[in-house]
């Protein structure tokens, strides 16, 4: 096996808000591990996989699930670390987040309700759920020109681009974590060319999400 990642690193400052605001009909909330089946079957409603192994590991990895509602269920949400640990598995960093971190993942907007700033609205809301200003950072694969669009549009700003190369199961060649995020805590970040142990190869399969 032989896998390459060019990811970019973006981040929104503490503070930026774009005017957006959700309808009468919508509300926004924060769905919990006792709702998995309801987001599996929502996802699955717009063709996509509805992974219940997945949704239910990143709950339990302290991942959040913020969500607009309407009348016929979910039309937008999207996921976050925040005060835990967002596992980078491309990169293979355990990234130790604080209170005034929060690491967008996976959003998503229902075909026919994009545009209407769904995302923008979600996100202010998100922001003010603790009383800390805080700072989002997202992450992109670099050939994913429409996200990097969106999140322009959202407000980030592009910190840095890191690329890894995966040969086989064991052998990782990568960047070096930059300065603009967190520091990695695991796997050995300060290693540009990693062999994985069995066991560290055990604990990175146990930490995707």
């Amino acid at each position: 096996m032989i896998e390459f990642n060019a990811i970019v690193l973006l981040g929104r400052d503490p503070g930026f808000v774009r005017e957006a605001a959700l309808t009468p009909d919508q509300r926004f909330i924060e769905l919990r591990v006792e709702d998995a089946e309801r987001i599996s079957r929502e996802d699955r409603r717009y063709g996509r996989r509805g992974d219940m192994k997945r949704i239910l590991a990143r709950f339990g990895h302290g991942l959040r699930l913020f969500a607009v509602e309407e009348e016929q269920g979910l039309v937008a949400w999207f996921w976050v670390a925040h005060a835990c640990p967002r596992y980078f598995d491309e990169m293979c960093w355990r990234v130790d987040l604080e209170a005034t971190h929060v690491w967008a993942r996976d959003a998503f907007v229902a075909p026919e309700r994009r545009g209407r700033r769904l995302l923008t609205a979600m996100m202010d809301l998100a922001g003010t759920l603790d009383e800390r200003p805080m700072r989002y950072l997202s992450d992109v694969s670099a050939s994913n020109w429409v996200s990097l669009r969106a999140h322009r549009a959202l407000g980030f700003q592009r910190l840095a681009t890191v690329r890894s190369l995966a040969l086989g199961k064991r052998l990782l060649i990568r960047s070096r974590p930059p300065a603009c995020i967190p520091q990695p805590s695991a796997i050995r970040p300060e290693r540009r060319v990693l062999w994985l142990s069995p066991e560290e190869q055990e604990w990175h399969r146990a930490h995707i999400a």
